[in-house]
C-alpha cells in the first residue's frame, strides 16, 4: 500500500516448493544436456531484476548524452567515473561505488510485448510454445531447488507490482509468488485465528490423502499439495510478515511509492535468507512517446520517473551492502542486480510529439553486484546514441540481452547452455537460443566481473 499507514500484512498461500522429495521428482521428470565445455561463475547467491517497463531513454539516463535538447537543469557532470544527470538522480550520482552502466546492449524488438517477453523468457514469443517457455525467475528457482533447506519458506521466486510469464513447463511450484505494493499479501493469518485454521488444514489433508498418493491426474495434483503446503508453512511466521511489511522508516527511505516499497520488499526478502532467490520489481510509466520532459498528456516526466527510481534504487543498495552475505562480504557483494527496460527510446532531438520512440538497437542498462566491478562504463554508443560504437568484450559481436540473461545465470551457477529435451512440445527447451544450431552462441559477459 502506498500509505502511511501500510505497516502490517495479512499474507497470502505461496506458489513455491516444499521438500526435497519434490524437488527430486521435479528434476527426474526432465531430461537435460548441456554443452560439455562451459564453466559458470558462481559470483552469486541472488538475482534482483528491476523492470523499468516501457523502455527508459537510455540517452536521458544512463548513456546520457547533451545537445540542443537537453534540459537546462539536467546538471549533466561526472560523478566517480559515470557521467549522469544529478537532476535526475541526486541520491544515486553519490553512490556511484555500487554499481557501473552497461551502454551496449542491443537487440531487433521493438514492440513492448514481444521485447518484454524476451527479457523474462530469453526467447522470441511464438504462441505454438511461449506456454511452455518459463521465466528466468522460474528457471533459476528450479535450478536451485536442491538448495532449499527444511527451514527455507519464503518463495524462491517473486515479483512485485506486476504479473509475469508463467513457468511454463516446470512445475507450477515455481511460478512466481505476486506481491503488490497496492494490495500487500491478503491471508497469512485465518480469520477464525491460528487454531481453527490447524484444525480445518488437518481436515483437508485427510480428506485428499488418497488422492495425493494415488491420484490419475500425477504432477498436477503434485503441484496443487505443494501450492497447500508453502501456503500453511508461511503462516504465523513472523519472518513472512516482516518480509513483506513496509513501516514509516522504511517509506521515509525508499519513497512512498510502489517502486520504493517493491525495492524496500526486495532487499529485505534477500535479508531474512529464508528461501527467496530472485526478486523482479517492475516500475511502469516509461513508455515516453509524449513530453518527456514536461510530462503532459497524462504522461510522467523523466523527473518524476527517474526521482522515484533514484531514490528506491540508493536505499536498496544502501541496506544490501550493510547486510552480511553468506560469503563474508555484503549481501550486495552476493546479488546480482540488474535495472534494465525492455529496449531504449529514440536519440537526439525529440519527436514532434516532444517525446521519444521506441529503439532496440542500442540501449543500456544499470548493474551492480555479485562481483560486477563498480563505478565503470561498459562499452559505448556513438555522440547521439544511435549504434554501438565500443561492444567492449571479447566477441565479435554487440551484446544482446541473451549474452545479459546468460550471465544472470553463470552469476548463480547455472549453465545457460542447458537444454531440456521432454517438452511437451516436443521441441526442445533452450536456456538461451542457439544461433545458426551453435550452442552456447551466447555468452557469459565475464568482462564485467573482477
Amino acid at each position: 500500500m502506498m500509505r502511511r499507514n501500510f505497516l502490517k500484512i495479512f499474507g497470502a498461500g505461496a506458489v513455491t516448493l516444499s521438500g526435497m522429495g519434490a524437488v527430486a521428482s521435479a528434476q527426474q521428470r526432465l531430461k537435460l544436456r548441456a554443452k560439455a565445455d562451459v564453466v559458470t561463475r558462481g559470483s552469486a547467491e541472488n538475482l534482483i531484476l528491476v523492470f523499468l517497463s516501457g523502455g527508459p531513454s537510455h540517452v536521458d539516463t544512463f548513456d546520457i548524452k547533451t545537445g540542443s535538447w537537453t534540459p537546462s537543469d539536467f546538471g549533466v557532470a561526472t560523478f566517480g567515473n559515470l557521467q549522469m544527470s544529478g537532476k535526475l538522480f541526486p541520491e544515486l550520482s553519490q553512490h556511484t561505488d555500487k554499481f557501473s552502466f552497461l551502454r551496449c546492449l542491443s537487440h531487433s524488438e521493438a514492440v513492448h510485448q514481444r521485447a518484454g517477453y524476451l527479457l523474462e523468457t530469453a526467447h522470441t514469443f511464438n504462441p505454438a510454445f511461449s506456454k511452455e517457455q518459463p521465466h528466468i525467475g522460474s528457471l533459476i528457482a528450479w535450478e536451485l531447488a536442491a538448495q532449499r533447506r527444511d527451514s527455507d519458506i519464503l518463495p524462491p521466486f517473486v515479483t512485485i507490482n506486476a504479473g509475469v510469464q508463467g513457468p511454463g513447463l516446470l512445475p507450477s511450484t515455481y511460478a512466481a509468488f505476486g506481491y503488490s505494493a497496492e494490495i500487500g499479501v491478503p491471508g497469512l493469518e485465518h480469520p477464525g485465528g491460528e487454531a481453527m485454521f490447524r484444525k480445518r488444514y488437518a481436515s483437508l489433508r485427510n480428506t485428499d490423502a488418497a488422492d495425493r498418493t494415488s491420484s490419475a491426474n500425477g504432477n498436477a495434483i503434485n503441484d496443487y499439495d505443494n501450492f497447500y503446503i508453502l501456503g500453511e508453512q508461511m503462516m504465523y511466521q513472523p519472518d513472512v510478515v516482516d518480509a513483506f511489511s513496509v513501516d514509516e522508516a522504511d517509506m521515509a527511505r525508499y519513497g512512498e511509492s510502489g517502486t520504493g516499497i517493491g525495492c524496500a520488499v526486495a532487499a529485505k526478502l534477500l535479508a531474512k535468507d529464508r528461501g527467496t532467490r530472485v526478486v523482479q520489481v517492475t516500475q511502469g510509466g516509461w513508455d515516453s512517446h509524449y513530453a518527456i520532459y514536461t510530462g503532459e498528456q497524462g504522461q510522467q516526466s523523466i523527473y518524476d520517473l527517474c526521482n522515484t527510481l533514484d531514490q528506491a534504487l540508493a536505499a536498496m543498495f544502501t541496506d544490501l551492502a550493510a547486510t552480511p552475505g553468506k560469503r563474508g562480504g555484503s549481501l550486495l557483494d552476493e546479488t546480482m542486480v540488474v535495472v534494465t527496460g525492455e529496449f531504449g527510446r529514440t536519440p537526439g532531438a525529440l519527436s514532434r510529439n516532444e517525446g521519444r520512440d521506441h529503439y532496440p538497437y542500442a540501449y543500456s542498462s544499470l548493474v551492480a553486484g555479485g562481483g560486477i566491478v563498480p563505478n565503470q562504463a561498459f562499452g559505448a554508443t556513438d555522440p547521439e546514441g544511435w549504434y554501438i560504437s565500443d561492444p567492449f568484450w571479447s566477441q565479435d559481436r554487440n551484446i544482446s540481452i541473451h549474452d545479459l540473461i546468460a550471465t544472470m545465470y553463470s552469476s548463480l551457477g547455472i549453465d545457460w547452455t542447458k537444454e531440456i529435451e521432454d517438452t511437451p512440445s516436443g521441441r526442445v527447451y533452450e536456456y538461451t537460443p542457439k544461433e545458426n544450431g551453435i550452442s552456447g552462441y551466447y555468452q557469459d559477459i565475464v568482462e564485467m566481473f573482477g
